[in-house]
């Protein structure tokens, strides 16, 4: 081997070991870095579970800052369920300053989230603080909000398009109550084009004065004429008398103005004092040249309010009202009227005049039975409380307490499986309803459920309830099964939550557990955080002022409401009122119900003005048709709750004793049977009727 190449040779074997040796270097250092960072790499992305305490996190930090930490960590939840409600509270707080489109396109992709409608409202509500007009006028047209309706006429004009918008100000514009400031650009123009016509303004003044907004009037008053404002006066005049001079109408020369105010004139005072207005109506009618549309409106007005009052000379005038300008409504206050009165052919006659769905409600069914009873048509009389007492309801109790029958309560073992639970919870919607119900945020987990509930076919609604009760979401359920049908699951909808703390409470203040828990479902469908737009709060629906006032008198402790939407705390406060009402009603458990409801006020007020000695005459004839409807769940629940509780199951009318007799029912107890029942347990929301 030559020199040359033993030099070749022993230089490729040295460049050979060398580029060895950096490929090792080079190997060393990146599997180096690979193991220094093999924690980092090998890490799990974050459970669902990690995801909503960040979540949580970040919703406080945009209720009470710091404001900073909400936007920090917003990247970490993408992909996140819940994601898009940060993205919303991000939106909602700078909507001012998000580029239309964007927020538009945002808006679109969730067009059916609970948040969407606030937000859009919000937004097109800021675009119009900020005269962004031509965005109002791409993303605003249609919108169902009177503000925006404003903001947007106001983008058309600003922009020029004034073609029917006069109309539009116009229809704005002419409605009984005073509109948003963000409107009187618009209707400054319309006044300015002669758009408020005396008679415009004498639409709007009458609107105002039936919708018992006097102030706005005085207003209206600049767009009439001197000779028009004196009427306007005296219209004024009337009602800060709340219409006690009315009869001096029949003074007035008769034109399209006089008739006008005295026919809405009397319509505020039959709500007023209906018995002034039964007796006024004969002398204006015969006064004024009323058209037969706007007599006979006005009749049944009238009749109609004089037979919630219960005037006596109500019935009589009712008859009067022409067949065609009767209905439903006061066919049922005639009959109601009528109950009062003990006058059982005309209980017949109003409830033979109602159409067809409200004929076969349940209630006046009975009431039917027992007017054909009353009046010598004992046959039919009987035959229709058969079929009314195999119901598991009310009347259908009632019915079965008539004839001294058994109970009609057949329960379904809920038919629902598993596997399609486990699937409905994995659809988005129902997905996001739950993962906020567990993060906390009630108010829109319930909004979410409520949307994917509607979009359900009726027969996947037991699905739903069974996904709610496995996520210990009661009301949910409760409501579920009532839109299904699938009303004989009783276990499911009459769900017995606290009972260590119900019997406690029952024990040491004598009370019915059964009633208490009757109370419960009523007032909260079981809902341990339940708040009324009135303000109560919890399981059974407690007032803090009720809270306060108890805590004093009984030295209870209470420091904070919150205390009240944990459940055994507020079984405290309301069993301990209850136990009170009994003692101011007799131990009555119908007034007390109603006391819980309405007031004790208003029941006082009952008992003055329609002193009945039936407790489910008095009930039927009662004003509010909260309450009306209210009393007899309470006793309905109570009864079924006697039966989930494995107690002897009391008659409905064993806790009804007459509301002056105090008369109990002599044979308290009910045998329970299970047999086909054309009549279904009614729905935990009573469809109601009456003013």
């Amino acid at each position: 081997m030559n020199t040359a190449q033993g030099a070749s040779i022993t230089h490729g074997v040295f460049a050979g070991r060398t580029f060895l040796c950096f490929a090792w270097l080079f190997t060393a250092l990146v599997l180096g870095a690979l193991l220094a960072n093999a924690p980092a790499l090998a890490a799990t992305p974050p459970d669902e579970s990690e995801l909503r305490t960040r979540f949580q996190e970040a919703w406080r930090a945009a209720g009470r800052g710091p404001r900073a930490r909400f936007e920090e960590l917003g990247p970490s939840l993408q992909g996140y369920v819940l994601y898009p409600y940060w993205q919303y509270e991000d939106y909602r707080h700078r909507r001012g300053e998000v580029a239309p489109a964007t927020m538009a396109a945002f808006l679109e992709a969730h067009e059916d989230w609970a948040f969407t409608r606030g937000l859009r409202l919000a937004w097109l509500r800021t675009l119009g603080r900020k005269a962004r007009w031509q965005a109002l006028l791409e993303y605003g047209e249609g919108v169902d909000n009177t503000e925006v309706r404003c903001y947007h006429a106001r983008a058309r004009l600003a922009t020029g398009d004034t073609d029917g918008l006069l109309a539009e100000a116009q229809s704005l514009w002419t409605v009984g109550h005073s509109q948003p400031d963000a409107c009187d650009p618009l209707f400054k123009w319309m006044t300015d084009q002669g758009g408020v016509t005396p008679e415009r303004a004498w639409e709007r003044i009458r609107l105002a004065m039936v919708a018992g907004n006097p102030r706005l009037t005085l207003y209206l008053a600049r767009f009439l004429s001197p000779a028009d404002r004196e009427w306007l006066d005296r219209w004024q005049r009337f009602d800060q008398d709340r219409y006690r001079s009315l009869d001096r109408a029949v003074t007035w020369h008769d034109s399209d103005m006089t008739r006008m105010i005295a026919a809405s004139s009397l319509r505020r005072l039959a709500r007023i004092d209906a018995s002034r207005a039964l007796a006024l109506y004969p002398s204006l009618s015969g006064h004024f040249g009323w058209d037969d549309q706007t007599r006979g409106e006005l009749a049944r007005e009238v009749a109609l309010w004089s037979a919630v009052d219960l005037d006596e000379e109500a019935l009589a005038f009712i008859r009067e009202v022409p067949p065609r300008y009767r209905n439903d409504q006061l066919h049922e206050w005639w009959a109601r009227a009528a109950l009062a009165q003990g006058e059982w052919e005309q209980v017949l006659e109003a409830i033979d005049g109602l159409d067809g769905e409200a004929a076969d409600d349940v209630r006046w069914r009975y009431w039917k039975a027992r007017a054909l009873l009353a009046t010598g048509r004992a046959e039919e009389g009987k035959a229709a409380l058969e079929t009314l007492a195999t119901g598991t309801n009310y009347h259908g109790f009632l019915a079965a307490d008539a004839l001294r029958q058994p109970y009609t309560i057949c329960a379904r073992e809920p038919v629902v499986s598993e596997a399609d639970i486990t699937t409905l919870a994995g659809t988005p919607r129902f997905h996001r309803a739950l993962e906020l119900h567990r993060a906390g945020l009630d108010n829109w987990a319930a909004a979410e459920w409520t949307g994917a509930a509607r979009s359900l076919p009726q027969d996947e609604l037991k699905v739903a309830a069974g996904l709610a009760r496995r996520e210990g979401w009661y009301d949910r359920a409760i409501f579920a099964l009532g839109d299904s049908g699938e009303l004989s699951y009783y276990e499911w909808r009459f769900p017995v939550l606290h009972e260590a703390s119900i019997m406690d409470a029952a024990g040491s203040l004598d009370l019915d557990p059964a009633w208490v828990l009757g109370i419960m479902r009523s007032e909260s469908a079981m809902m341990e955080h339940a708040r009324s737009s009135a303000g109560a709060l919890g399981l059974m629906q407690v007032l803090p002022s009720t809270a306060k006032t108890l805590a004093s008198k009984h030295g209870m402790s209470y420091s904070s409401s919150s205390q009240l939407l944990q459940g055994d705390f507020n079984i405290r406060f309301g069993t301990v009122y209850l136990r009170e009402l009994l003692d101011e009603y007799a131990q009555n458990p119908v007034l007390v119900s109603g006391a819980y409801n309405a007031g004790p006020n208003a029941v006082d007020r009952w008992l003055g003005s329609r002193p009945l000695d039936e407790a489910a005459q008095w009930i039927e004839t009662l004003p509010y048709y909260e309450t009306r409807d209210y009393i007899p769940r309470v006793l309905t629940f109570t009864t079924l709750y006697d039966w989930r509780l494995g107690n002897p199951v009391r008659r409905i009318s064993s806790r009804m004793p007459g509301i002056e007799s105090g008369t109990m029912e002599a044979d308290p107890h009910a045998a329970v049977v299970c047999r086909p029942s054309p009549v279904e347990a009614v729905p935990d929301e009573v469809a109601a009727s009456g003013p």
